[in-house]
């Protein structure tokens, strides 16, 4: 890791000075432990650098790394660290992959495996739920309506209109 030039011989032999002697055996004493910890820190560095990022698979969930977005939060102190967790709908190559994101985010939904984690359900945290499941009656999903935020026709002067509502249990993101 660079150049690192041996000092000078000394021209005395012997020192005659007790405290410079002192001085001078713990000024090579910490200099031998400052190598020993650089070289140390650069085989670190040797093994991280060649590590394997992680593979996902199409449908997989996995968490996205949030310090590189920016979503509105008053300070990046106060965002979280990761955001999602979202599905990976395509793989895009070995270490890039497409994700859905939430609509109003508007960025590119393409990310590097490195800003990606895999998600896990662990029994500590229990599953995580998103949003509450739909009740099922008669078979088919049913959702519970909080309230309707907007509506508009289908076509001008058309009877059937076209609602915009809020769905109890789920944030704005799922408004339909």
């Amino acid at each position: 890791m660079g150049y690192h030039p041996q000092p000078l011989p000394t021209v005395f032999e012997k020192m005659t000075v007790p405290s410079v002697e002192k001085r001078v055996a713990e000024l090579k004493k910490l200099q031998e432990e400052t190598s020993a910890l650089l070289d140390i820190m650069a085989r670190r560095v040797k093994e991280r650098s060649g590590r394997d990022l992680d593979k996902f698979e199409k449908g997989q969930k996995v968490w996205l790394e949030g310090k590189n977005l920016s979503l509105g939060y008053p300070s990046p102190k106060l965002s979280p660290k990761h955001e999602g967790p979202f599905e990976i709908t395509e793989v895009l190559g070995p270490v890039m992959y497409r994700l859905k994101l939430l609509f109003q985010w508007r960025i590119h939904s393409v990310f590097h495996t490195g800003l990606l984690l895999p998600y896990k359900e662990t029994d500590i945290h229990r599953p995580n739920y998103l949003e509450p499941p739909p009740d099922i009656v008669e078979g088919q999903e049913e959702y519970k309506v909080e309230a309707i935020i907007g509506h508009r026709p289908k076509r001008k002067n058309q009877l059937p209109k076209e609602y915009l509502g809020s769905w109890k249990g789920y944030n704005s993101s799922h408004n339909q």
